[in-house]
């Protein structure tokens, strides 16, 4: 803890605009055609993205509506397993940004080819919006600040 300012000070590369928990609020995808249409994530989606000042990060989407179990006291069949690990993106670790690009290092994730990865993202921040990806990208997520 840093006793003058009463804050522990960020690690490098920790943009302080970046810093908070981020609520989804859309996401599109350009396809083969050049037309943005909503993500496979729903319309609209769900999910947090969180970067904290210590430099760790949780990131979870969730497709709307959630996979429907046709026996939810049985729990899911196979088939039902296969969508709910389709339709839900969740990974954590560290993360850094700089140059307009934000990457976490993935120390955990719901897909076990991310453990290990650096997954990095551009970004913007413009007051309370975070968006990640660009038409470069091929892809657009927009997030409002919660915290």
């Amino acid at each position: 803890m840093n006793s003058e300012a009463g804050q522990t000070p960020r690690p490098a590369g920790i943009q302080g605009e970046l810093v908070g928990t981020w609520r989804l609020v859309s996401a599109t995808t350009q396809n083969d055609q050049g037309v943005w249409v909503p993500d496979t994530f729903g319309n609209p989606p769900s999910g947090y993205f969180i970067y904290d000042a210590t430099g760790h990060a949780s990131i979870q989407i969730m497709t709307t509506p959630p996979v429907a179990l046709s026996d939810p006291d049985a729990g899911p069949t196979p088939a039902e397993a296969l969508d709910i690990f389709n339709n839900y993106i969740a990974y954590y670790g560290t993360w850094t940004a700089g140059g307009g690009t934000v990457t976490v290092m993935v120390e955990g994730a719901w897909d076990p080819t991310q453990v290990g990865t650096a997954q990095a993202r551009p970004y913007q921040v413009s007051g309370d919006t975070l968006t990640i990806g660009n038409e470069a990208a091929g892809y657009i997520r927009i997030l409002q600040r919660v915290v």
